[in-house]
């Protein structure tokens, strides 16, 4: 799930919340554009695009 994207009506929120308590629950991390950006920069693709698709995840695309 990319923090900040999507959108912002009730039940995304509360599915927002639910995975926020799931990634406490299991040590993960979650990051914003600007982690995801300096990860994929760093990675050495060239660019990237978010693509938000129904529910609470993003499709992240990177070229080379």
């Amino acid at each position: 799930m990319l923090v900040g994207a999507g959108s912002s009506d009730h039940k995304h929120v509360e599915a927002q919340v639910l995975f926020d308590v799931f990634i406490m629950f299991v040590n993960g991390i979650k990051r914003n554009e600007h982690e995801f950006k300096k990860i994929i920069i760093e990675a050495g693709f060239s660019d990237y695009k978010i693509i938000p698709v129904p529910g609470v995840r993003s499709i992240i695309k990177v070229y080379p």
